[in-house]
């Protein structure tokens, strides 16, 4: 963005308006300070400031300045700006000045460098600026690394170039480095005298015949659990003797010339990592390197340096202790138990399988646990193992896409001809997507009466605060222009005035007519009672193969001006232009009267229409489990659009045996809740078993994409979903909308997420922390509601609803192979016919032999019907002149060839006589496959023999008991 200089000017303005920096002893510090550029970067969320101002501001107003601007946009994008001088000259007191708020915009900087510059004020002379050092380390340091960062910073701020130099103070440096030698020898002789006791203690193991390595690695000194510890985040520079831990996630030994050994291994905490390294001073020290391994967890002591061959931070580590790995433990007396969990079914979405999140559910004393993921249950097999194998009760369950089986076209159905009826057809702009916690800055219409626009309304509202950057960039609306602007109420109270009884007409219009109900019942207007149509969903259903029905996009097929876009005034013209074509094409299917629009939601796939939501389904019983199948099947088969849907009406009809819940924040009553208000949320929660919360970490995203104000808008939601529980008297539950279990595994997930690109919505936004969180986690997670109010939610009510639940068996013990009646019979005349005409009526021992051991398997075992069903698709393809067959492993099943399933023929290799059957087989190994044989006639015949057999055991289809449930798979037809 750049602009002339009174545009600059005026936009700096608005600027300590939306930063409220208002008071004259800031502002006039600020006298013909103008905006030079905006620099937008949306992907990252970063805006680049640059400033032009007259000359440098004193140090404590910038300041002021750049925190208000830093936080006031801080949910919207990281801000960052320099500032351009016109008359770019400073003296020593600016220097000076700046000087503390120069030294804490430098990153990353260690310690004992920033006491340093912290505990003294440089010396200036002229644009140099000159700091006192203890030692020539540390002045290099500051020298060479962040002498001309702070010279940059203060360029930005509008000084002329400076430059920097450092003094050594000599008696400091020489104390400093007595001291360090000191502490050196101190240590040096604690070593050596740690070295005798640990030979001492080597050499009376020997002596007692136990030299084997037992107990953790220790290496040097005893690390005291107590000791202060460094997240390797925090590890950003050289420094000596600091005390970290971690994860081995590498590790080797390396041999060097001189005959010591190195050891080199990678540690993490899950917030960095560093590489770590130790040279042997003998040959025990080797020795016990070689039990440095990955996979263990270390405390380990140092000091940082820079390595040249490896270019980075490396820890030379002194003291190496194996520790425990840190595991959370949940000590709470009584367990909760988790209802809301994903497993890697949940395709592209959670990463942690459920034999993990069962086993740790166990740890943890955890009596039940839920698997939901998202519309399959291909996770109840390993569940159902799992539970078994750790004593967890498992509740099998799932998160299905409910839609409703027709959106409504019209609300307030009238029996009035829309002919000659009046329409208002109206937008409104507001601060975001919430009715209850947003408000309307714009409200707009016009009238139409016979196809012609006989009046508009337009108003601002004033919200009585700033606007956000968002809102400004989405509707053009700025704080000025609705300064002045009368209340909402004002606005709302001339707008139904001003509509009469006309009927209302929007675009979307649940949203908008949420913003004017949840007005009208704020300010006691009283209810619209007006007929309402949405011409989104109108639009659906007369055009439904249009890619989408934006506004935007209707008004290109209609050739409508839309100018614009998002105020509401142009809005609302171009939707009642738009009306009018899809009344002329509604009044040709049969529409004439507003009460006649619903008569058509249900029409040519609404489910495909509906937006789903996300709810919870838990199996109660037996009878529930196979309602829960069949849903399955339906929202696969007869209800998939983009996702598999389940349709209200569906999910009712074999609603027996299942508890349903309201799902995560993609649920309808807590989006209602958040959208629309109490009201709204009742009636949605009518539908549901039980409610669902989940803590406020979960629901993060929601306040970064604005849809929520802060945090303490969604601990009201959260209360008010509680308060609407306890008022229609069903339980609310707080879970975890678990994906993984630890939160170091966030990583995974956001892998597997990210490399779907742009196709997954989740990309879009930041990642939640959705881990297995145990009892005392999730109680803190609620403390904001009290202690007994979230004890009540987190494991009262949760294994309330685990009680309700019977163990059921997912799995059944036996096969339950499909019949067909005479499917045995009729496969053994098959084989038995087919062998015949091929080897003669007087079978080979080695041809009967083969078919009577494979009938045995397969009819014994109930897999006749398998065999039959193939047969009779490869006949059908090959009659109606296509080409289909088996080559896999069913090619070792010479019943699959007899009937004709493959062209395999897996008996050993052979002769065969097409005409007289004489036969010669080949069963000592000597040839691979028939096909190899020499070319030969029938000695009775003397025509040529046929050659065929490829040796395969029938093993290898059904395994050595021939219990093996056969997997046919047959290619493709093709012509």
């Amino acid at each position: 963005m750049n602009g002339s200089s009174s545009d600059g000017r005026s936009r700096f303005l608005i600027l300590l308006e939306q930063l409220r920096l208002t008071e004259d002893e800031v502002v006039r510090h600020f006298d013909d300070t103008e905006i030079k550029k905006l620099t937008v970067h949306k992907q990252e969320k970063k805006w680049h400031f640059v400033f032009l101002a007259p000359e440098l501001i004193p140090c404590s107003v910038l300041m002021r300045f750049a925190d208000a601007l830093s936080t006031t946009f801080s949910s919207i994008a990281s801000v960052t700006f320099v500032i351009e001088i016109n008359n770019r000259s400073c003296t020593p007191g600016h220097i000076l000045d700046y000087w503390s708020y120069c030294v804490r915009q430098l990153d990353g900087i260690a310690p004992p460098i920033l006491a340093a510059l912290n505990e003294q004020q440089p010396d200036v002379s002229g644009t140099k600026l000159i700091i006192r050092t203890q030692n020539e380390m540390e002045g290099m340091a500051l020298k060479n690394k962040y002498g001309r960062r702070l010279c940059d910073i203060y360029e930005s701020l509008g000084f002329p170039p400076l430059t920097f130099d450092v003094q050594i103070t000599e008696n400091k440096q020489n104390e400093e480095y007595e001291k360090f030698l000191e502490e050196k020898r101190k240590e040096d002789t604690e070593r050596a005298r740690q070295a005798v006791i640990e030979m001492q203690n080597r050499m009376k193991e020997q002596e007692s015949g136990d030299a084997e390595d037992s107990g953790p690695v220790t290496i040097g000194y005893i690390i005291k659990p107590d000791s202060e510890f460094k997240r390797l985040e925090e590890i950003i520079d050289e420094e000596r003797r600091i005390a970290t831990e971690g994860y081995i996630f590498d590790a080797e030994t390396k041999e060097l010339r001189s005959g010591r050994t190195l050891l080199t291994f990678k540690i993490t905490d899950y917030t960095d990592s560093l590489m770590i390294k130790m040279f042997s001073r003998d040959k025990e020290d080797a020795a016990i390197f070689n039990r440095v391994k990955k996979g263990m967890w270390v405390r380990v002591r140092g000091s940082v340096q820079n390595d040249t061959f490896v270019r980075d931070l490396v820890m030379i580590a002194n003291d190496i202790n194996e520790i425990r790995s840190p595991s959370r433990e949940d000590t709470a007396e009584k367990k909760r138990v988790e209802l809301h969990l994903h497993s890697p079914m949940s395709q592209m979405d959670a990463v942690t399988s459920v034999s993990a999140l069962v086993s740790q559910a166990k740890k943890w004393g955890h009596s039940a646990i839920a698997i939901t993921d998202h519309a399959v249950v291909q996770s109840f097999p390993e569940a159902y193992s799992a539970g078994k194998k750790n004593g967890v009760k498992i509740l099998y369950g799932m998160e299905a896409n409910l839609v409703d089986d027709g959106v409504p076209i019209a609300y307030e159905d009238a029996d009035r001809e829309l002919a000659t009826d009046t329409f208002v057809v109206f937008d409104v702009e507001t601060t975001g997507l919430s009715a209850v916690y947003d408000t309307i800055i714009e409200l707009a219409a016009v009238k139409i009466k016979d196809g012609d626009i006989i009046d508009r309304f337009e108003r601002f509202a004033n919200p009585h605060h700033p606007l956000s950057a968002t809102t400004i960039e989405l509707t053009g609306i700025t704080d000025e222009m609705v300064r002045d602007a009368p209340d909402v109420d004002e606005a709302l109270r001339d707008f139904k005035e001003w509509c009469g009884d006309s009927i209302l007409v929007a675009h979307n219009a649940s949203f908008d007519m949420g913003f004017i109900q949840t007005g009208y019942e704020k300010y006691n207007i009283g209810r619209t009672g007006n007929p309402v149509i949405d011409t989104l969903e109108l639009a659906r259903l007369i055009y439904p193969d249009m890619k989408n029905h934006r506004l935007n996009t209707l008004a290109k097929k209609f050739d409508v001006e839309l100018t614009q876009h998002h105020r509401a005034i142009y809005d609302a013209e171009a939707t009642g232009y738009i009306l009018l074509k899809l009344l002329k094409d509604a009044d040709a299917k049969g529409i004439k009267r507003h009460n006649e629009f619903n008569n058509y939601m249900g029409e040519g796939g609404a489910y495909k229409r509906a937006r789903p939501y996300h709810c919870t389904i838990l199996v109660q019983n037996a009878d529930g489990l196979k309602n829960l199948f069949k849903l399955v099947s339906k929202s696969h088969i007869d209800y998939f659009y983009r996702v598999p849907r389940i349709p209200r009406s569906v999910l009712q009809k074999h609603r027996n045996g299942l508890l349903v819940g309201s799902g995560c924040n993609k649920g309808e009553v807590f989006e209602a809740m958040m959208q629309k208000g109490m009201d709204t949320a009742r009636q949605a929660a009518e539908f549901y078993d039980y409610l669902e919360v989940q803590p406020k970490a979960v629901y993060a995203p929601l306040v970064e994409m604005e849809l929520v104000k802060n945090e303490a808008g969604l601990e009201d939601i959260i209360g008010n979903m509680i308060q609407l529980g306890d008022e229609q008297k069903k339980l609310v539950v707080a879970t975890g909308n678990v994906h993984y279990l630890n939160e170091e595994d966030k990583v995974y997930r956001h892998i597997l997420i990210s490399s779907m690109g742009g196709a997954n919505p989740l990309n879009r936004q930041t990642l939640p922390d959705v881990h297995f969180r145990t009892t005392d986690e999730m109680l803190e997670a609620f403390s904001f509601l009290g202690a007994d109010k979230a004890h009540e939610i987190v494991v009262d009510n949760t294994n309330k609803i685990a009680d309700l639940i019977e163990e059921v068996k997912p799995i059944q013990d036996d096969l339950f192979t499909p019949k067909i009646e005479g499917a045995d019979e009729e496969m053994r005349e098959m084989s038995y016919g087919k062998a015949r005409s091929i080897y003669g009526e007087d079978l080979p021992e080695i041809v009967e032999a083969r078919i009577e051991k494979e009938l045995k398997s397969i009819i014994g075992h109930g897999f006749a019907v398998i065999y039959l069903i193939s047969h009779k698709l490869v006949k059908k393809s090959l009659d109606d002149g296509y080409l289909v067959g088996s080559r896999g492993s069913v090619g070792s099943s010479f019943v699959a060839t007899m009937t004709e399933i493959t062209e395999v023929n897996p008996l050993p290799p052979h002769y065969v006589c097409p005409q007289c059957k004489k036969s010669e087989f080949f069963d000592d190994g000597s040839v691979g496959s028939g096909f190899d044989l020499e070319d030969k006639d029938c000695p009775n015949c003397h025509i040529p023999y046929k050659k065929d057999g490829h040796d395969i055991p029938f093993e290898t289809f059904l395994g050595f008991k021939g219990d093996k449930v056969p997997d046919i798979d047959l290619s493709a037809p093709r012509c």
